[in-house]
């Protein structure tokens, strides 16, 4: 019977029967196979069995589902003693009951295909990079071939060479995820450098360290520790130049590296890669064990060139990958948007004796401006208008926790005053390093009156019946909220006739640029709307979006924007 068994070290030993299937691999509880790691996707790979054949499918999971060293795309055939890798799990797959691992003359796994191969991983924790050796040692311009050491050439041939070398190009002109390019790579140079017993592709990170990103092995058993020499690797990279050493185990320019005397390294060749900027992102490095080989000039020659083109392959598969962030980011946003927008009324409200009319709009997908209308009885509203310092996803996250406490502290707080001030102690408890500017007016719809409280914000703009504007609460504003949970702010109490109306707006609106790096203004606001004799909350919300559009005219807008006009119709 058809059985799969984890194999890791540090696993607790468990193997499931395949009498069904297909088995589905997971992080979710309704897998068949169970991995509690929250780097598995939570359907991460299924086998399934045809005419007595067993085959593993990766489910478009997020790390990748690995059989036998390669990467996966589609439903591959497992044959006896094949190795699963799923993120750190390791399993195996028998086609009889489990049983020991078969052990070469040499104490390595048998391999069950040619060549044996190690998994190509992002944690390739079992190679060490070794400090060793003369520092001063020029290696890489050197090819030390000794007169003793007998010359074995590549048993293969030029037509052999120039085919494989042709579907390197090909295979790396097609392959885009980072994972098939380096399983690829080795792949075609162990084919390519058949007297190669080891390959290895180190590259350098973002903060310039080197990394072992991908091996492959003729006879590698699992457990196996791999040292590289990490003096070797850097001198190739600093010099941009590739070195050949014909007989490493004694060489004495490598002082008996403790990597190469451990692995009896006899012959190694290094190159670097070149990406299109001229900037080395790493080496591939080949080496043999074989006491009776020696590279040659000429594979050094042909190892070069593959790690040129193999650096644009990686270099386009890191673009690809960025695209694919980047793509995933947009995604993201887009629905970070549409929540954000959740926040924000869905309608205005309705009476008979008052309208209102409100325009919103992020500098980016999502944005730090906020509005708000909290209903607190039949005769009274607040309307919040709140700007969050900075912009994106940092004041988007700010601006949910802003809508939280303002309707918290208007529906349990006895007064406008008081409930600023319960918002102002809320976030300064915070102690981020934001603080957020926010108007608010209370409106009572049988009083005819507002209260206003204006913490940091631009004053709110009243016009009246006859067309002329006033700011208000400009004397009794106090600091933005977040600054100082000890400050005490103070309202003022208006009017409101009919033909009134009141527009609440955050920065986006009167510092609005120009080609000019001219800012709009509140006075320039206030002259053309006046000119534009808007009458209605909604005409003077229009017109407000129309004046700073025509400010800025193509200048890309450097602010989120908001606007809130509401007012007395009889």
């Amino acid at each position: 019977m058809a059985t799969i068994s984890f194999t890791d070290s540090n696993a607790v030993p468990r193997s499931f029967d395949l009498k069904e299937t297909p088995v589905v691999i997971g992080r979710h509880p309704e897998c068949e196979i169970h991995l509690n790691d929250v780097s598995v996707s939570r359907y991460h790979a299924k086998i399934t069995s045809e005419n007595g054949n067993f085959y593993l499918q990766d489910l478009n999971s997020r790390n990748g589902t690995i059989l036998n060293g390669d990467a996966i795309s589609k439903p591959t055939r497992m044959f006896d003693q094949a190795k699963i890798r799923i993120c750190d799990s390791t399993l195996s797959f028998f086609l009889d009951e489990p049983r020991n691992s078969q052990v070469s003359d040499a104490g390595t796994l048998r391999p069950t295909r040619e060549p044996a191969a190690a998994p190509i991983s992002k944690h390739l924790s079992s190679i060490f990079l070794d400090d060793f050796g003369d520092e001063k040692s020029n290696v890489m311009s050197q090819l030390d071939i000794p007169s003793h050491h007998q010359r074995i050439h590549n048993h293969a041939t030029a037509e052999q060479k120039l085919v494989a070398l042709t579907k390197i190009t090909h295979a790396l002109s097609e392959s885009v995820e980072r994972d098939q390019v380096l399983t690829k790579i080795l792949e075609f140079l162990l084919e390519l450098f058949t007297n190669a017993d080891r390959g290895f592709i180190i590259l350098q990170n973002e903060d310039g360290e080197l990394e072992p990103v991908g091996w492959k092995t003729r006879h590698a058993a699992d457990d196996e520790q791999i040292r590289i020499s990490k003096t070797i690797v850097k001198q190739v990279i600093d010099s941009k130049r590739p070195v050949i050493s014909s007989d490493a185990a004694s060489d004495d320019r490598f002082d008996m590296a403790q990597s190469i005397v451990d692995f009896r390294i006899r012959s190694l060749m290094c190159a670097p890669m070149i990406n299109s900027k001229d900037e080395v992102i790493g080496v591939i490095h080949l080496d043999t064990v074989q006491q009776s080989v020696a590279f040659n000039e000429e594979e050094l020659e042909t190892l070069t060139t593959i790690a040129l083109q193999a650096s644009l392959a990686v270099q386009k598969s890191d673009l690809f990958e960025a695209a694919k962030r980047s793509e995933n980011l947009k995604v993201d946003l887009q629905v970070a948007n549409e929540i954000q927008r959740k926040f924000l009324p869905q309608r205005a409200i309705k009476n008979d004796r008052y309208d209102f009319f409100s325009y919103y709009r992020p500098m980016q997908q999502v944005g730090g401006d906020y509005f708000d209308y909290v209903k607190l009885d039949d005769n009274r509203v607040g309307i919040v208008v709140a700007d969050v310092v900075g912009h994106g996803i940092a004041a988007a996250l700010l601006m949910a926790k802003v809508s939280a406490e303002s309707r918290f502290a208007l529906a349990t707080c006895k007064s406008a005053e008081e409930a600023i001030q319960a918002m102002n102690t809320n976030l300064s408890d915070l102690k981020i390093d934001r603080f957020v500017t926010l108007a608010l007016a209370l409106v009572d719809f049988k009083e005819n009156k507002m209260t206003v409280v204006n913490a940091g914000h631009m004053p709110p703009l009243l016009r009246n019946e006859a067309g002329e504007y006033r700011k208000l609460a400009v004397e009794e504003a106090g600091i933005p909220l977040g600054i100082s949970e000890d400050f005490e702010y103070e309202s003022v109490e208006i009017a409101l006739e009919v033909g009134d109306v009141v527009t609440m707006y955050t920065d986006g609106v009167n510092e609005a640029m120009n080609a000019a790096d001219e800012q709009l203004t509140t006075t320039r606001l206030i002259d053309e709307l006046k000119q534009a004799q808007s009458k209605t909350p909604q005409t003077t919300c229009e017109q407000i979006v129309k004046i700073v559009a025509r400010h800025s005219g193509s200048t890309p807008a450097i602010d989120d924007m908001c606007a809130v006009c509401f007012g007395r119709s009889s």
